[in-house]
């Protein structure tokens, strides 16, 4: 720790004491429960995985990825896991960030210890789940009182490559935390501090200057709360302040001291941003009220944080419902959100978002879900030639006025036609509409209005004791783009799952053709081959092996890829878990419809119904997902949970699922902003 500063170790050594002196008093031990699961039990797993690619896409024709975990819990009081990844995908460009990782965590009661690469998460303001080499230690016992600290290198030293001029530069970079928060009878106080250094001298060769990349030096402090008023409304706000010195090697100071003057070394690249964020909950009913407000100075950003959206200000109101004895699950969302708050962009933007999401069960067969987004965004765009001869200050000076309407709506219609223990039979019926529209002085842009129209449907065929599930489907989607062309997609598509040897090998089947026809001068065709399965040689052992066949036919233009997937998977464990006579793990799960709330929707039914939910969702969502290994991630997390028929699993793959689709997708918008 040779760059922290004398003053801030000081501060941070007495936050520490005084933390350390409020837990003493405040932690019970349940000495009784301590090895009654056994003195002594581990569990985890290793899993391999390689992929063959002979294709026409960027990708490595070869690549294979090396994961596995070990948890190890001692008298039911110390828990230690312990997990590594190792690749050998190859980027184009050197990094200064890790992508193989190897972290202990430890952990004994309330206390957890990481060691390795980590990430930890204080606030989204400061430190925000940005991987560092080093050590966290996180305390939070049944107490009021919590802290969390880490010490660690964010970005590892990357030279300068003539060879590579655009590879990413980046001296080596240290930094530090402190999270603490006291919860009393009704309210929450917490405070984040981080701070994060470049090392000037990391770096042996020089750095062109046209690249800007200088060493510099950020600090953030965060002040949180969260209030409950009449034991109902929930109100919380955050408020963030960071100084960033752009360049530490300048000499010249600021005009004036800053607030954190005495914790960093100032200078006039040195600069100060703030953020706020408060929202209120109320609930009413089987629902809740909310409303929210966020503002972001231009240019604020944290080194805890890989990436930061910042210059705007947001309102948004919420509202989710279930009604008619919980058959009718209504929300409703709307966002007003500009930016350019200091005034200095030459074009101003403002966003009008509306989102309304409904499902209904109307019977145990018969289950209907939609959905209808609308945003606008408007941009005023200042004439800068008007702008440089104006002559006075009060003139009203035009502007170039641009607006983009885009709207989304969603039906899906699912219909069990039979469901016993013979045979089941389901229709799954899904339309979507999506338009964007550009505007231009109130009129409309030329080739600026695009309307895309998709519908499929898909027939399920199951057969529970024969372990075989058929899907056959038809898709045809309809595309206007500008103002000449005329764009078909459609074609049939059929699925078959088959399980053999008392279910140890499940096999999955799929094949598609497209029609693509543009304009009606030339028509593309795209024909795709899926075939895969996984195989339970033994317990705890998993092989798995998929192929994918892409052939595409165009006007002088044929392509042809293929991607084989193969992969092993251990899993150990020293307990045993209790199993029926077929060998299917015993749960206690009884066989009622389920019903669970993700990101305020409420999934209300069988399996099957469900399942029907979540594809009709995957239907909407997966042209959001350019990332094709995202994609597949994707689709077989939904097909182990359509073949999954015990509840309780069923239920979990279904959230997993659902958590990694909330993930990609936003990792996307994320992106392109």
């Amino acid at each position: 720790m040779d760059f922290i500063q004398p003053r801030l170790y000081k501060v941070l050594l007495l936050l520490i004491l005084l933390c350390c002196f409020g837990i003493c008093f405040s932690q019970q031990i349940t000495i009784d429960k301590i090895g009654k699961n056994g003195l002594f039990n581990y569990s985890g797993g290793i899993s391999t995985n390689t992929v063959f690619y002979n294709g026409t896409a960027n990708r490595q024709n070869l690549t294979y990825m090396l994961s596995g975990n070990v948890n190890v819990s001692i008298a039911d009081v110390y828990n230690v896991p312990l997990s590594f990844v190792y690749s050998n995908q190859e980027f184009s460009t050197p990094n200064p960030f890790n992508f193989n990782r190897l972290s202990l965590s430890p952990s004994y009661k309330w206390i957890t210890l990481h060691v390795g690469s980590a990430n930890l998460s204080f606030s989204p303001y400061t430190l925000n789940n940005h991987q560092f080499d080093g050590f966290g230690l996180e305390l939070a016992p049944n107490g009021p009182f919590k802290i969390a600290m880490m010490y660690g290198r964010f970005l590892k030293a990357t030279e300068y490559d003539p060879e590579t001029p655009n590879a990413l530069v980046a001296y080596k970079r240290i930094g530090y935390g402190l999270n603490v928060s006291y919860k009393f009878e009704k309210v929450l106080l917490g405070l984040s501090a981080f701070k994060a250094r470049d090392r000037e001298n990391s770096l042996q060769n020089a750095v062109p200057f046209e690249l800007g990349v200088v060493p510099a030096d950020n600090m953030v402090v965060s002040l949180n709360s969260e209030v409950s008023l009449w034991d109902k409304v929930q109100f919380q706000f955050e408020y963030a302040i960071s100084s960033i010195t752009e360049n530490v090697r300048l000499n010249e100071k600021r005009n004036r001291p800053g607030f954190f003057s005495f914790l960093m070394d100032e200078n006039v690249s040195t600069q100060y941003h703030q953020a706020f964020n408060a929202s209120v909950n109320y609930p009413t009913g089987n629902g809740s009220l909310g409303l929210g407000y966020e503002r972001v100075d231009p240019n604020y950003r944290t080194f805890g944080a890989y990436f930061f959206n910042n210059d705007l200000e947001n309102i948004t109101v919420n509202g989710n419902q279930t009604i008619f004895n919980n058959t009718l699950n209504v929300g409703v969302n709307v966002g007003l959100q500009r930016d350019n708050l200091d005034n200095t962009k030459v074009a101003e933007m403002k966003r009008l978002v509306s989102a309304l999401n409904l499902s209904y069960t109307a019977s145990e067969k018969l289950n209907l879900n939609g959905s209808y987004s609308n945003f606008q965004s408007f941009t005023n765009v200042r004439d800068q030639f008007d702008y440089i001869n104006q002559a006075n200050e009060f003139e009203t000076l035009d502007t170039l006025n641009y607006r983009q309407i885009s709207q989304n709506a969603n039906l899906g219609i699912n219909y069990n036609f039979q469901q016993s223990e013979e045979k089941r039979k389901g229709l799954n019926v899904n339309l979507l509409y999506q338009q964007s529209k550009n505007e231009q002085e109130r009129q409309e842009a030329t080739g600026g209005d695009n309307a895309f129209y998709n519908g499929s449907v898909a027939l399920s065929l199951g057969y529970p004791k024969r372990d075989l599930v058929i899907t056959p489907a038809t898709n045809v989607s309809y595309n206007t783009i500008g103002i000449s062309e005329i764009q078909w997609i459609l074609g049939p598509t059929l699925g078959i799952t088959k399980q053999f040897l008392e279910k140890k090998l499940r096999t999955n089947f799929s094949t598609s053709y497209n029609a693509t026809i543009v304009s009606e001068t030339s028509t593309k065709s795209n024909f795709n081959f899926r075939l895969g399965g996984n195989y339970a040689p033994a317990e705890n052992h998993m092989v798995r092996c998929n192929m994918i066949s892409l052939l595409r036919n165009g006007t002088g233009n044929n392509q042809a890829d293929v991607t084989v997937t193969m992969g092993y998977t251990y899993s150990f464990s020293n307990k045993k878990q209790r199993k029926d006579n077929r060998g299917n793990p015993v749960t206690n799960v009884g066989k009622g419809q389920l019903l669970f709330r993700h990101q305020g929707t409420v999934y209300r039914g069988s399996p099957l119904q469900i399942g029907a939910q979540l594809t009709n969702l995957w239907e909407t969502k997966k042209a959001e997902i350019s990332n094709v290994d995202h994609r597949e991630a994707l689709l077989e997390l939904l097909r182990e949970a359509n073949l999954e028929e015990d509840h309780e699993l069923f239920e979990i793959k279904a959230i997993a699922f659902l958590d990694a689709l909330a993930q990609y997708t936003q990792t996307k918008e994320q992106n392109e902003k």
